[in-house]
């Protein structure tokens, strides 16, 4: 037998022994003097101060199974103002030295903005901002400015009840006040008249803890122990249910053996019963199988999907088993219920059902999330079982009915681009002096009749490009102007989708790369397999792929995209150009001899003060790519891509 059940049952014995010598004195034959009933009732009162000390600040145990039900939220960029004060631009270039004040930062975001914007230089826009000529918002130059007395405080009811102080009030008036200069949507200029509801920003040093309920994340931690727990897989684990019993009983017994008061010390009797039941009672060995059912595993998007799984228990008995499914983060559940909680008997199974509603993409599911506990509650167990189920949504996008603006550049194979070189075409371009060897179907026969000169006719040469989409799908640009929409990733990929196919029906060789996980690559080439490769890719590859990377610095990737790269391949970038690390790329790579042009879509909002600076410092960047000579396109949320693309054409 195990020696802890033999020091649990000697332990009941003696207390069981203690209790009937109290109750009769001399039924066993032990002095129990009072003084030794003292002391010993000292020492379990001793012990109980130990045990709580230790226990101090311990929480119930119980794993907290993830949200798979809804998808995982779209990140706002701009929520935390820390976050998007250190990747600010700074005023002499694309980076920022590591201000080490949230004031000196904020004063290098306003030096940057008016260099930008005003095209003031450095020098200039500093001392606009010491003086507060830089804004006419008083509270803003205030907190800039060098000797400027704050305006007076207003009086009123909102502002005794409010829950920020001064300097962040103040704070957040600088931010919008920045973001006001940069052109970005603000509010009415109520920020500075100290009135109460006006828009907050997180001042802190970093945002709110997001628990990741990634399928492939949650499959590792498992595997690994817990969802968030030091241990390993099987492992028992005490929940700590009934601690708290426990330190009753000594305490009852403590006092009532010091006190001799014979009702403390039989309520202890009571409480012991309740820890005895706790610490007898554990899970046994968990042996558990999972199968998943899928009633259509290549919908078409937006169709329902029923999704069956099925746990069967191939050991003994399990009291309380609870169970979720491992429901891809990229998919919702549309009716029914992911979990299940049961007891099984063993070869005993249970089967639920639930109904998901299908996005574009190839999805994964998870592993089956199993927690089993005993009876008391007491002691649990956490499994994972594999169970591989995969869903397919592939789209049909229709081509952009609008010509892609690409820029002009001379290549070697024949198609309908026009180039800025002359040569045999249909469109005129001037006319040159004869040189031997010249097609004489090029020769000016009207010239050299009338005046007897002979020359040559110049077109505009018209070739095919060899573009490459380039998706910028790293973690950090998983990014969108609403929690509940679509993140830029997926409005690039979306994008994508119609390009590629509207440039091959240009006669255009098209390829497909990722910047960001997976390190996806398609040659640019044509015909009716290649369509079908990268129609393939764009439906399963990038946004599947979007929460792995960590890679984002340009001496990673720079290297890569110029091995697989052809020298005379023009690149279509779709990023949201939220960091300078992509603007370093594209300059980088339109330096080494690529065209470039960016789809940008816009993942900003202008709802607080804090998003409005991230619009800022986004303008900024935009900004640096078109001074650099590269053409940028601006895809706003409300805007199609037809609408963009023709807006693009017209201008040029």
């Amino acid at each position: 037998m195990n020696r802890r059940y033999l020091l649990l049952a000697l332990g009941i014995v003696l207390f069981g022994v203690g209790i009937l010598e109290r109750q009769e004195p001399g039924t066993v034959p032990v002095p129990a003097a009072g003084t030794l009933l003292t002391g010993f009732g000292g020492l379990v009162l001793l012990y109980g101060v130990v045990v709580y000390l230790r226990s101090r600040g311990q929480r119930l145990d119980h794993a907290d199974t993830p949200e798979v039900e809804i998808q995982r939220p779209t990140r706002v960029p701009g929520t935390d103002l820390g976050e998007t004060l250190d990747g600010f631009p700074g005023p002499d270039g694309l980076y920022s030295d590591g201000f080490d004040s949230r004031r000196r930062r904020l004063e290098e975001a306003a030096v940057a903005v008016l260099a930008r914007r005003r095209g003031l230089d450095t020098d200039r826009a500093r001392e606009a901002v010491r003086t507060g000529e830089w804004t006419e918002r008083r509270w803003a130059r205030a907190y800039l400015g060098d000797d400027i007395p704050e305006p007076e405080r207003e009086v009123s009811l909102a502002r005794l009840f409010a829950t920020e102080s001064a300097r962040e009030r103040s704070r957040r008036r600088t931010v919008d006040a920045i973001a006001a200069a940069a052109g970005v949507g603000s509010d009415d200029g109520a920020v500075d008249t100290g009135q109460g509801g006006e828009e907050t920003v997180d001042t802190g040093q970093g945002g709110e803890e997001t628990v990741d309920t990634d399928p492939e994340v949650l499959a590792g931690a498992v595997e690994a122990g817990t969802t968030g727990r030091a241990g390993t897989a099987g492992e028992h684990r005490r929940t700590g249910h009934w601690a708290g019993v426990g330190l009753v009983v000594l305490a009852c017994v403590g006092l009532g053996l010091v006190l001799e008061v014979p009702g403390v010390l039989l309520a202890g009797a009571v409480g012991l019963g309740y820890v005895a039941y706790a610490r007898s009672t554990r899970p046994g060995a968990v042996d558990l199988a999972a199968s998943r059912s899928v009633s259509d595993t290549e919908p078409d998007p937006g169709d329902t999907v029923e999704v069956t799984v099925t746990v069967t228990n191939q050991g003994g008995f399990c009291p309380d088993l609870r169970m979720v499914d491992g429901v891809p983060e990229s998919l919702s559940v549309a009716e029914g219920s992911p979990r299940c909680g049961t007891a099984l008997r063993a070869g005993g199974s249970v089967t639920f059902s639930y109904t998901l509603r299908a996005t574009a993409g190839t999805h994964e599911f998870g592993p089956v999330l199993v927690l089993a506990r005993n009876l008391s509650g007491s002691v649990e167990r956490e499994r994972c079982l594999e169970a591989a189920s995969r869903l397919r949504a592939v789209p049909s996008p229709v081509p952009v009915q609008v010509s892609v603006p690409l820029r002009r550049q001379p290549t070697r194979y024949a198609g309908d681009r026009t180039t800025d070189t002359g040569g045999d075409g249909i469109e005129f371009r001037s006319v040159r002096e004869y040189r031997p060897g010249d097609s004489l179907t090029r020769i000016d026969w009207n010239r050299r009749a009338r005046t007897g000169e002979l020359t040559t006719l110049e077109f505009n040469r018209e070739r095919a490009t060899r573009v490459v989409l380039l998706l910028d799908t790293r973690r950090s640009v998983r990014v969108g102007p609403e929690p509940a929409g679509p993140d830029a990733v997926t409005r690039a990929v979306a994008g994508a989708q119609r390009l590629f196919p509207a440039l091959l029906d240009d006669g255009h060789q098209v390829g497909i790369a990722t910047l960001g996980a997976g390190e996806q690559y398609l040659a640019p080439d044509t015909g009716r397999s290649h369509r079908k490769q990268g129609r393939d890719l764009l439906a399963a590859g990038p946004a599947s792929h979007v929460r792995t990377s960590h890679y984002s610095r340009p001496w990673y990737w720079i290297p890569k995209l110029r091995a697989r790269f052809p020298e005379d391949t023009q690149l279509l970038v779709l990023s949201p150009l939220v960091d300078a690390q992509t603007v370093r790329i594209v300059r980088q790579l339109e330096a080494y001899g690529y065209p470039t042009t960016v789809v940008s879509p816009d993942p900003t909002t202008t709802e607080t003060p804090g998003h409005r600076l991230m619009g800022a410092r986004r303008a900024l960047l935009v900004s640096a790519l078109r001074g650099a000579g590269v053409p940028v396109l601006d895809w706003e949320a409300s805007t199609s891509l037809e609408e963009l693309l023709t807006r693009e054409v017209a201008a040029r």
